[in-house]
C-alpha cells in the first residue's frame, strides 16, 4: 500500500497542481486523462520489451540510460500528435500539458515498480527517487509535447530540424537523469536538484509563452479596434468611389497603409489571365495603374499552362485558382513557389522581396475576380518582418470590404451596359414602327401604284444612230 502511495502520489499531485493553476480545464480533462493512460500503456509496453533487448545483446546500462529515453519520448509524441490532430488546437502550452500528463503516466508505474522494489528501511530514498522521477520524465514528455505542437502547426521550411532538434533534447534530458540514477552520482539529492531545475526552466519558459500570448490579444484587441475605426470606413468610401482607376489603386495603396508593407501589386482576373493593375513600390519610388497615367508594362500572368493544367507555380495565380490566402515568411527560402522571376526583378533593381500576403478578392458567388498582393511587411525601424497572422484575418475583412466594393462597381457597369442596349434596342423598335406607320399610309400606297404606273409606260431607250 505504501509503494503506491508513494508511486501515485506525485504524478497525481503534479496534476492537481496543473489543474490549479489553470493548465488545463474540466474541458480538456478527458484528453488528459487519455494522455495519462498513454503514457502507463507506453511503460507497460517498454517493460515487456527490455527482456528482448537484452536477449539481443543490448546492454543494461545502455538500455537504462539511451534506449529507455528513446522510446518512452517517441511514445510520448505519437500519444501528443494523436491529441493535436483530432482536437485541433494551435496552442503550445496545451502540448506541453498532454506532454505532462504523458510522462506522469509513465512516472505512476515507474515509481510503484521501484517503491515495490524497496526495502521498508529504504522509505525516503523511494520518496526522493518518486519526486526526481515525476518531475523529470514530466518535463522531458513536455518539452515533447510542445515540439509536437510546433511541428505539426508551424509549417516552415525547418519544421523538421525542430522536431529532432527538440525531441533530442528531451531525450538527452531523460537520458542524463537516467545516468545520474543508475551511475548514483550524487546520491538521491542530485536527481531531485536535476529534476527541479529541468522543471523550472520548462515553467519559466511557459510563463514566458503566456505572456506572449497576452501581448498578443493585447495587440489583436488594437487591431480590432483599427478594424472598426480604419478599415470599415475605407470599405464605405470604396463602396461610393465611381473611378474605377481611382478605386482599384485605394483598394491596393490602403491595404499597404494599413500593413505596413513596402511594395504591392492588384491583379484582375480576366478569362485565363491575371492581369496587373495596379503596382506600388515605396523603395524603389514605382507607381504605375491607376490614376498615374503610367502603363504597367509587365506581362499578365497565366492561369493555365498550355497543357490546360493549373498553373499552381505562382503564388498569385496559385490564389485566384484556389482561393486561398498564403503567406510566405521568406520567398528566398521557400520551396513551395518558383520566385525566380521575383528574384531576377530583384537582381534588376537592388530589391529584395521576402515576405509575401497574397490575398484572393472573392465575390458573393465564390467566383475569384482578382488579387490582392503585399511585399514586405516592415516594423518601426524599416525592417523587413513576416506579415503577422492575425493581421493576415483583419486583411482578408479588408479585402471581402474591398471586393464588395468592386463587385458593385463591376454590377454598376453591367446594369449600364444592359440599359444602353436596351436603349439602342427601343430606338430600333421605334425606328421600324414608324417607317410601318408611314408605308401603310393610303397616300404612301398612291405615291407606290403611281411609280409602277409610269415604270410600265416607259420603254426601252434607243440609241440615235449617225
Amino acid at each position: 500500500m505504501t509503494a503506491i502511495v508513494i508511486g501515485v502520489g506525485f504524478p497525481l499531485g503534479m496534476l492537481f497542481v496543473m489543474y490549479f493553476f489553470g493548465m488545463y480545464t474540466l474541458r480538456n480533462f478527458g484528453w488528459v486523462l487519455l494522455c495519462l493512460i498513454w503514457g502507463a500503456i507506453g511503460f507497460a509496453a517498454s517493460y515487456f520489451l527490455n527482456p528482448k533487448l537484452l536477449e539481443l545483446g543490448v546492454g543494461r546500462d545502455i538500455l537504462a540510460i539511451l534506449l529507455a529515453p528513446l522510446l518512452q519520448q517517441i511514445f510520448v509524441s505519437l500519444g501528443v500528435l494523436f491529441v493535436v490532430i483530432r482536437q485541433k488546437f494551435d496552442n503550445l502550452v496545451d502540448g506541453a500539458v498532454y506532454g505532462f500528463a504523458a510522462g506522469l503516466g509513465f512516472a505512476i508505474l515507474e515509481n510503484t515498480g521501484y517503491a515495490l522494489a524497496a526495502s521498508t528501511k529504504a522509505i525516503e530514498v523511494a520518496l526522493l527517487r518518486s519526486f526526481s522521477t515525476t518531475l523529470v520524465l514530466a518535463t522531458a514528455s513536455g518539452i515533447a509535447g510542445v515540439v509536437m505542437t510546433q511541428f505539426y502547426f508551424r509549417h516552415r521550411d525547418n519544421r523538421l530540424v525542430i522536431l529532432i532538434g527538440g525531441l533530442g533534447v528531451a531525450i538527452g534530458y531523460n537520458a542524463l537523469f537516467n545516468l545520474l540514477v543508475t551511475r548514483q552520482i550524487g546520491g538521491e539529492i542530485l536527481p531531485v536538484a536535476f529534476g527541479i531545475g529541468g522543471i523550472t526552466l520548462v515553467g519559466l519558459y511557459i510563463t514566458g509563452q503566456l505572456r506572449t500570448i497576452l501581448i498578443q490579444l493585447a495587440l489583436e484587441k488594437k487591431r480590432s479596434e483599427s478594424l472598426l475605426d480604419i478599415v470599415i470606413p475605407i470599405g464605405v468610401q470604396l463602396s461610393t468611389e465611381k473611378n474605377f482607376a481611382r478605386l482599384l489603386e485605394n483598394m491596393l495603396v490602403e491595404a499597404k497603409k494599413f500593413c505596413k508593407a513596402d511594395a504591392g501589386t492588384l491583379y484582375l482576373v480576366k478569362d485565363k489571365i491575371l492581369e496587373f493593375a495596379v503596382i506600388r513600390n515605396d523603395t524603389l519610388r514605382v507607381a504605375m495603374g491607376g490614376t498615374t497615367n503610367n502603363e504597367i508594362t509587365m506581362p499578365a500572368l497565366a492561369l493555365y499552362n498550355p497543357a490546360g493544367g493549373a498553373n499552381h507555380s505562382n503564388v498569385s495565380t496559385y490564389a485566384a485558382l484556389t482561393g486561398k490566402t498564403v503567406n510566405i515568411e521568406d520567398a528566398y527560402e521557400t520551396k513551395e513557389f518558383d520566385f525566380s522571376g521575383t528574384r531576377a526583378f530583384d537582381r534588376t533593381n537592388g530589391y529584395q522581396s521576402t515576405s509575401f500576403l497574397t490575398i484572393p478578392l472573392i465575390g458573393n458567388e465564390g467566383n475569384v475576380l482578382g488579387v490582392l498582393q503585399l511585399i514586405n511587411a516592415l516594423n518601426s525601424k524599416r525592417e523587413i518582418i513576416p506579415f503577422d497572422k492575425n493581421l493576415q484575418q483583419l486583411m482578408e475583412s479588408f479585402s471581402s470590404l474591398a471586393t464588395a466594393a468592386l463587385e458593385g462597381y463591376i454590377l454598376e457597369q453591367n446594369l449600364r451596359k444592359e440599359i444602353q442596349q436596351l436603349r439602342i434596342e427601343i430606338d430600333a423598335v421605334k425606328r421600324t414602327k414608324q417607317v410601318d406607320e408611314i408605308t401603310n399610309t393610303d397616300y404612301f400606297k398612291g405615291l407606290q401604284e403611281k411609280a409602277k404606273t409610269l415604270r410600265g409606260n416607259t420603254g426601252p431607250i434607243e440609241t440615235p444612230k449617225g
